[in-house]
C-alpha cells in the first residue's frame, strides 16, 4: 500500500510539473504589460515565474496530495483533470480580465460574471465560442496529460522543482524588500501585474538594524514619475490648466490619524468645534474617508482615487496632481509627521516629488511627538512670518521667503490612546491597555474614555496651531483642511468589532471635515462628501486649476454640491468596500465578498447593482494604460 501510494504521489508530482510549464507559459501573457529591458528585470521576472507562479500550481495541486490516500485509479484521473484544468482556466481568465481593467480577478467579478453577465460585461458569440472551445481544449490536454504522465518515473524531478520553487520565492521576496528600500523602481514596479503576489518589503527593519540609511538613500536618488517605470499608468488623463493668483494663499492640510466624525463635538475637541462653527468655515455633516486604515485613507486624500491604485502610483513614483500643482506654482513645503513615512510608504507616492522630506518622525511617546511637531510647525511659522510688532504687517526683506506655503500636519496620539500622565482624563480610564482583554462582553467605556483623552489632547495642540495662523493674520490668506485618516471601533454593533481596519462602517470610515477656504462663506455641508473631494476642490477654489475633475480623481469640487454618484470607495490594506448609502459591499483581497448594513448585519441575499458594479470596475481601472 505504501509503494501504491508513492506512485501515486510521483504522477501527481509528475502532472503538477507539466502544469507549471502550462501556467508559465499562461502567465506570460502578464510580460506584455511589464515591458522588461536589462538583466536586472528580466532576472527578477525569471524568479517570479519560478517562484509566485510555480507556488501557485503547488497550492492548487495540494488536495491532489491529500486526496491520494483515498482516491485511486479513474476517480483520481477524472478529479485532477477537472481541478487542473478549472485552475489553469481560472489563470487564463484572469489574464483576460487583466487585459481589460489591469487589475486581477476576484470573487466580486466571478459573482459579476455568473449573476450579472451581459449586463456589465459585454460578449459576443465569437468570444463565446472561443471560450468553450478553450474550456474543451484544456479538459482534453489534461487529461491526455494524466494518461501519460502516469507511467512516468518522475519523483527526483519533482523533489527539485519544489526545492527550486522554495529558493526562488524566497530569493525574490528579499530582492523586492531590498529593492524597496532603495528606490528601485524598476524592480517594484514589476511587481502588481502578477495575480496574488504580495512581495515583502521590510524598509523599516533594514532601517532599524542600520544596513540603510533612508534618508541618505532618498536624498541621492531622482524621485517622481520615471517615463518606464510609469507605463502601466494613464495619470492625469490629461494635463490640467492652471492659473496662480497674483496673491496665492497658502494651503495647511491637518490629518488626525483614527479620529472618528463623532469626536467633534465641544466636550471632546472644543478647539476645532470652535473653529468649525466659526464664521467663514466650513464642516461636513457626513463625510467619508477613503479607507479604514492610514494607508488607503491618506492616499485617497491626496490622489482622491481609492487605494487599489497604491502599487502603481507606488512603484512608479507618481505623485499626485495636487502636490504637483504646489510645486508647479512654486509653492514652499513643509511636512510634519508625528509617525514615520516610511510604512505605510508615502514617501514613495504622496511626496515622492518633494525633495526636502524628513523621513525621521519626532522621538518619543505619540503624544511627545505631536506636541514636538506642533513646536516645530510654531517655530517654522514664526521664522517665516516675521512680524512687525507694531503694525502686524509682514516686512519685506531680504530673508524672508514671500512664496505661499503647503503646510501638512499629521498626529498620531489618537492613534495610540496616547497623552501625558498629568493631563485631564475622561472616567472611567482604563490605564493599561491590553487587547487580549477586548471580546463581545468587554466593557468599551474605559477604553472608549482612553480613546477621548487622547482626541482631547490633540485637540489642544490644533488649538494652537489654529490660534497662531490666526493671531498672525494668516487665516485671511490660508485655505485649512482638517480631518481624519480613518476611524475607530469599540464594538458598538455587538460584532466584536475593535480598532480599525476591519469593515466599513461608519465608526471606521466616517471622519471628521473642517475646512476654511478663504473667500467662501462658511456654514454646514449637509450632503455625503468623502476623501477624493478634497484634492478637485483645493485645485479648483484655491489653485486656480479648471474644473475637470475625472482626468485626476474620482471626486469632484464638493463646494458645487452633493456628487451625482449614490457609491463610494473606500479600500483597506488590501481589499475595498463600495459605500452605498444604505448598505457596503465588502470586496476582501481573497476575492470573497459580503454586504452589510451600516450595523453590520449581513445581507446575504443582496447583490451589487449591475450598472453600480460597472461603474465600480471602469474607476478601479480608469487611470492604468
Amino acid at each position: 500500500m505504501r509503494s501504491t501510494l508513492f506512485l501515486r504521489w510521483r504522477w501527481i508530482g509528475a502532472w503538477t510539473l507539466a502544469n507549471m510549464l502550462l501556467a508559465w507559459s499562461i502567465a506570460s501573457r502578464y510580460v506584455d504589460y511589464i515591458e522588461p529591458s536589462g538583466l536586472a528585470q528580466w532576472g527578477y521576472l525569471g524568479l517570479v515565474f519560478v517562484g509566485h507562479i510555480s507556488l501557485l500550481v503547488w497550492l492548487g495541486a495540494l488536495p491532489l496530495f491529500v486526496l491520494a490516500p483515498l482516491v485511486r485509479g479513474r476517480v483520481m484521473w477524472l478529479f485532477g483533470t477537472l481541478w487542473a484544468s478549472s485552475l489553469q482556466l481560472l489563470l487564463l481568465l484572469d489574464t483576460l480580465v487583466y487585459d481589460q481593467y489591469r487589475f486581477h480577478l476576484s470573487g466580486f467579478i466571478l459573482d459579476l460574471l455568473v449573476n450579472a453577465g451581459g449586463d456589465v460585461f459585454s460578449f459576443s458569440w465569437v468570444a463565446i465560442s472561443i471560450t468553450l472551445a478553450g474550456i474543451l481544449g484544456m479538459l482534453v490536454l489534461q487529461g491526455v496529460l494524466g494518461r501519460v504522465l502516469k507511467k512516468r518515473s518522475t519523483g527526483g524531478a519533482s523533489r527539485f522543482a519544489f526545492v527550486l520553487t522554495f529558493l526562488a520565492l524566497v530569493g525574490v521576496h528579499g530582492w523586492h524588500a531590498w529593492a524597496d528600500a532603495f528606490y528601485d523602481q524598476k524592480i517594484t514596479a514589476m511587481t502588481r501585474h502578477f495575480p496574488l503576489f504580495y512581495p515583502a518589503t521590510a524598509k523599516r527593519f533594514f532601517i532599524e538594524q542600520g544596513w540603510v540609511d533612508a534618508q541618505a538613500v532618498r536624498d541621492n536618488v531622482e524621485l517622481g514619475a520615471s517615463s518606464k517605470a510609469s507605463h502601466g499608468l494613464n495619470y492625469p488623463l490629461a494635463p490640467l490648466a492652471c492659473r496662480a493668483s497674483e496673491s496665492p494663499e497658502n494651503v495647511m492640510l491637518v490629518v488626525i490619524d483614527t479620529l472618528r466624525h463623532d469626536m467633534l463635538n465641544p466636550t471632546v475637541m472644543p478647539n476645532l468645534y470652535r473653529y468649525a462653527h466659526s464664521p467663514g468655515w466650513i464642516s461636513a455633516s457626513e463625510h467619508f474617508s477613503g479607507g479604514n486604515s492610514t494607508k488607503a485613507g491618506v492616499f485617497s486624500l491626496f490622489y482622491g482615487l481609492p487605494v487599489n491604485y497604491w502599487d502603481a502610483f507606488t512603484a512608479s513614483q507618481q505623485p499626485p496632481v495636487l502636490l504637483d500643482t504646489l510645486e508647479s506654482q512654486d509653492y514652499r513645503f513643509k511636512v510634519l509627521s508625528s509617525a514615520t513615512l516610511v510604512s505605510p510608504a508615502f514617501d514613495r507616492n504622496v511626496f515622492s516629488g518633494l525633495d526636502d522630506v524628513s523621513l525621521s518622525p519626532a522621538e518619543g511617546e505619540p503624544w511627545e511627538r505631536d506636541q514636538q511637531i506642533t513646536e516645530d510647525w510654531l517655530a517654522w511659522n514664526a521664522r517665516n512670518d516675521k512680524v512687525d510688532g507694531q503694525s502686524g504687517a509682514q516686512r519685506d526683506e531680504p530673508g524672508n521667503d514671500q512664496r505661499p506655503f503647503f503646510g501638512f500636519l499629521f498626529f498620531d496620539a489618537v492613534h495610540g490612546y496616547s497623552s501625558p500622565p498629568d493631563f485631564p482624563r475622561f472616567t472611567p480610564y482604563w490605564e493599561t491597555v491590553n487587547h487580549l482583554a477586548l471580546g463581545p462582553d468587554f466593557d468599551a467605556e474605559p477604553y472608549f474614555n482612553r480613546y477621548r483623552t487622547a482626541a482631547h489632547y490633540v485637540d489642544q495642540q490644533l488649538g494652537r496651531v489654529l490660534d497662531d495662523l490666526k493671531v498672525r493674520g494668516l487665516l485671511e490668506n490660508t485655505a485649512v483642511v482638517i480631518t481624519a485618516d480613518h476611524g475607530e471601533s469599540f464594538n458598538e454593533h455587538g460584532k466584536n468589532y475593535w480598532g480599525h481596519g476591519s469593515n466599513y462602517s461608519r465608526e471606521q470610515v466616517e471622519v471628521p471635515l473642517v475646512m476654511h477656504l478663504p473667500g467662501h462663506s462658511g456654514g454646514e455641508i449637509d450632503y455625503r462628501t468623502q476623501h477624493a473631494d478634497i484634492a478637485p476642490t483645493l485645485l479648483e477654489e484655491v489653485l486656480g486649476c479648471e474644473a475637470a475633475p475625472q482626468r485626476y480623481t474620482l471626486g469632484h469640487n464638493l463646494i458645487k454640491g452633493a456628487s451625482s454618484k449614490d457609491w463610494m470607495l473606500s479600500g483597506s490594506y488590501m481589499g475595498y468596500g463600495i459605500l452605498l448609502p444604505d448598505r457596503q459591499v465588502d470586496v476582501e483581497p481573497t476575492g470573497r465578498f459580503q454586504v452589510y448594513d451600516y450595523q453590520m448585519q449581513p445581507l446575504n441575499a443582496a447583490r451589487p447593482d449591475a450598472s453600480t458594479s460597472q461603474e465600480v470596475l471602469k474607476a478601479l481601472s480608469r487611470f492604468y494604460r
